[in-house]
């Protein structure tokens, strides 16, 4: 379903645009960082860098010069990205191997997130828009490792906190990542030089696999 209005699409490439989304990074990087201050945390001094890292790239991202006006791809980008926030807490702990290998997925997963955020730096984005293409490092293996890092961080909580209702919502996702890799693949396309890298790294999330 496609958004024809001027007035939003005009929205959406200004630096007004970026700079609510900065905020909203920032809010988040105030809190971890209030909670550090109370009580050190690996997890949540990873959240901080995290944090602090998209707000920067948000506030000095270039701006686009194709966004996507499909409502299917907004929402399926704000539930991927607010997914965080549908995962529920276990008052039950488990046991030590599906912790520490929990730990261990999200710990992985928050360095990816970071190395990738930098080295897509000014082309950092959160709906499907085309900005300068990025291909080095990380993308010269996978094309999309951020959201490789969002599913492993969500991969790592469901081990941290298991039920059945994480469980599914991991599944579901996951899928919807697909999705979105899908929908900016499309929009990306509009530049031969991505076209081009399509044809040279086959996989999107994991290498040789998928």
């Amino acid at each position: 379903m496609e958004v024809k209005n001027a007035a939003i699409e005009s929205f959406l490439k200004s630096f007004a645009f970026s700079l609510l989304l900065c905020l909203y990074c920032a809010f988040f990087a105030f809190i971890r960082a209030r909670s550090l201050l109370k009580d050190f945390d690996l997890f949540e001094l990873l959240h901080l860098i995290c944090n602090l890292t998209l707000a920067l790239l948000f506030l000095i991202r270039t701006r686009p010069s194709v966004v996507s006006m499909n409502l299917i791809h907004w929402t399926v980008a704000l539930i991927t990205s607010l997914s965080g926030f549908l995962f529920v807490r276990e008052s039950v702990s488990p046991n030590r191997s599906l912790l520490f290998a929990g730990h261990a997925l999200m710990i992985f997963a928050f360095l990816i997130d970071i190395v990738a955020a930098l080295t897509l730096a000014r082309s950092f984005g959160f709906l499907p828009a085309l900005r300068r293409v990025k291909t080095k490092y990380l993308y010269q293996l996978v094309r999309h490792p951020m959201y490789l890092a969002s599913m492993v961080l969500r991969l790592g909580y469901v081990l941290m906190n298991p039920s059945v209702y994480n469980a599914l919502l991991t599944v579901l996702i996951i899928l919807l990542y697909g999705k979105r890799a899908k929908y900016e693949e499309q929009i990306l396309s509009h530049d031969n030089s991505y076209v081009d890298y399509l044809n040279q790294v086959k996989s999107r999330f994991i290498p040789a696999i998928y």
